[in-house]
């Protein structure tokens, strides 16, 4: 779950260059879906043929939104199988981008994907984006600033390298080393979690946070971090990835809703987006999109504007 923090510095090797011919291409391979996974073949069988433009809902855009018929969103690909780079290292896909597009196309709109910063996505919607999709936790303290659309619910689950090696207890991480990507709900946890170990006497969680999910992924599968922790879709995904390398560890925890990000001023455009989420979960095309890349575990009902969160 990924959750912007005003302000936080990237720690420990973030934007660091892994060392080592074997960790480089271990980072590409990951950061790359590849023919091997099925995941490219997954988007090109997603067809949003039968979504078609609903004339009411496309009139409840905002004039900002639609005077150029694009609707410009920001995302981080590199959180797979959500959004991220295609078999071209180029063309952003995933579930929520096949999502974002069915529902532009309810609404009458092209799509651009502009592949950014995390931390640069929020800030920028309403000015540089219309929207942001990138496995954005809805938190009360974010609905502060801008309105979210519900879109997804997800948990949070470990990752280890294969058969456990480091023994590693999800209940006490004390003293073991975690990466995990920087503005996520699970670099929070993370922290929540080693507070807690220094206040009870016993060593901090040693933890490694990386700009980008793949590096955090990386550093597991070359033994510099004991474990890390991700979004169940993406850490399942990263296990299918590396064949064999990664297991999940535990059960997922704190299942939460994820959105759209929407201007926090720009009532109309969230109300046309939650409109259209609605009309594609009554027609069985939101299902659909889900399946094709095997995340259905995380649909919703229906898609509610701000939805009350703790």
């Amino acid at each position: 779950m990924r959750i912007l923090q005003k302000k936080r510095a990237v720690r420990a090797f973030g934007r660091a260059v892994l060392a080592g011919s074997t960790a480089l291409a271990l980072t590409f391979a990951l950061a790359a879906c590849g023919t091997s996974d099925g995941l490219d073949d997954a988007q090109a069988n997603v067809d949003l043929s039968d979504v078609t433009r609903d004339d009411a809902l496309a009139a409840l855009v905002s004039d900002q939104v639609k005077k150029d018929g694009v609707l410009t969103v920001g995302s981080n690909a590199t959180w797979a199988p959500a959004e991220f780079t295609g078999e071209d290292n180029e063309t952003v896909i995933g579930y929520e981008i096949d999502l974002i597009k069915a529902v532009a196309k309810v609404l009458g709109l092209d799509v651009r994907i502009v592949n950014s910063s995390f931390s640069t996505i929020i800030p920028s919607v309403g000015s540089k984006f219309d929207v942001g999709v990138s496995g954005f936790t809805i938190t009360a303290e974010r609905e502060k600033t801008v309105t979210f659309v519900e879109l997804y619910r997800a948990g949070m689950s470990y990752a280890v390298r294969a058969g456990n090696p480091k023994k590693v207890d999800p209940d006490n991480l004390c003293g073991v080393r975690a990466s995990v990507q920087v503005g996520t709900a699970e670099e929070t946890a993370l922290e929540d979690a080693s507070a807690a170990c220094v206040g009870g006497g016993r060593p901090a969680i040693d933890m490694q946070v990386y700009e980008a999910q793949t590096q955090a992924t990386t550093a597991v599968i070359t033994g510099r971090a004991d474990v890390m922790y991700s979004d169940t879709p993406v850490s399942a995904y990263a296990v299918k990835q590396t064949q064999g390398k990664l297991e999940l560890l535990g059960n997922p925890y704190d299942v939460a809703p994820q959105g759209i990000v929407v201007a926090k001023k720009d009532t109309a455009t969230a109300e046309a987006i939650q409109g259209a989420l609605n009309k594609l979960i009554s027609s069985g095309a939101y299902e659909r999109i889900l399946k094709a890349w095997g995340v259905e575990d995380g649909a919703i009902e229906r898609a509610e504007i701000n939805p009350d969160v703790k």
